[in-house]
């Protein structure tokens, strides 16, 4: 069986939403646990890893100089490419997900998570596929009590597994996924430096700003990352795997139409 772990960015602020991740085979997941703690823990040690911190120099960060930060980064992301494990990302731009879901009045729909989560199972899926591996594969999220999320994934769970084309649905697993504090996972804080570092991307180029360098450098350019950069064809297939029906859009000319 393989495993991902994903956590979102900044979900529900614009200009795009992203969920990121690893995924790996189960028997993967300890040992690069144990290796991204001891790295955790070198001098100056830190208890848990946020990109957000990281970049912010707060939280654990606090008080870190940044040579040594960056030190940490580039330790981290080496661990990644060394157990190569396999990186994926959903990046929906705001404007996209308002046109096609925002305004549903479903909050399991209209909540960005909902389409994130689907589109980033499906393409993880169709990415194995492809490469004539049909294992079955159990999604792990990080733990958001208070953003309303978790509620809409485990509503929604089924909803989203019918809505995968049939020869996909056997490869998930049929309970919904599990959610686990990423201070304590450590997979789901590579998942968090993964979804940290296309929002930064990302957001830099919807806003018409320069891509910034990664701070690890060259480390880790050999690691592969499937990225789902949603578009308007993206966008209304997810929405007709949904709905069972292509999307609808109304014009005084034309009046409603698909």
């Amino acid at each position: 069986m393989l495993k991902a772990y994903f956590d979102d960015s900044r979900m529900g602020q614009p200009p795009c939403y992203v969920l990121g991740g690893w995924i790996a085979p189960v028997k993967v997941w300890a040992p690069f646990s144990d290796a991204w703690r001891e790295v955790l823990w070198m001098k100056p040690r830190i208890k848990y890893f946020k990109f957000k911190e990281a970049m912010g120099f707060s939280g654990e960060f606090s008080g870190i100089s940044e040579e040594s930060r960056n030190e940490k980064l580039r330790l981290l992301v080496d661990l990644i490419a060394e157990y190569k494990i396999l990186g994926a990302a959903s990046v929906i731009p705001h404007d996209l997900f308002q046109k096609y879901f925002g305004r549903h009045p479903d909050p399991t729909i209209n909540d960005p998570y909902a389409p994130s989560l689907l589109g980033i199972v499906a393409e993880v899926i169709r990415h194995y596929k492809s490469l004539g591996i049909e294992e079955k594969i159990e999604f792990v999220f990080d733990y958001q009590p208070t953003a309303g999320q978790m509620a809409s994934a485990e509503r929604g769970w089924g909803h989203f597994v019918a809505a995968l084309p049939p020869e996909y649905r056997e490869l998930v697993t049929k309970h919904p996924p599990s959610f686990l504090d990423d201070k304590d996972v450590m997979p789901l804080q590579a998942a968090d430096l993964c979804a940290g570092r296309v929002r930064e991307q990302h957001d830099a180029g919807l806003l018409g700003q320069p891509h910034p360098a990664p701070l690890w450098g060259d480390k880790g350019a050999e690691i592969q990352c499937v990225q789902l950069l949603w578009n308007e064809d993206i966008a209304k297939l997810h929405y007709t795997r949904l709905f069972n029906q292509p999307p609808i859009s109304y014009t005084f000319q034309h009046g409603y139409r698909p």
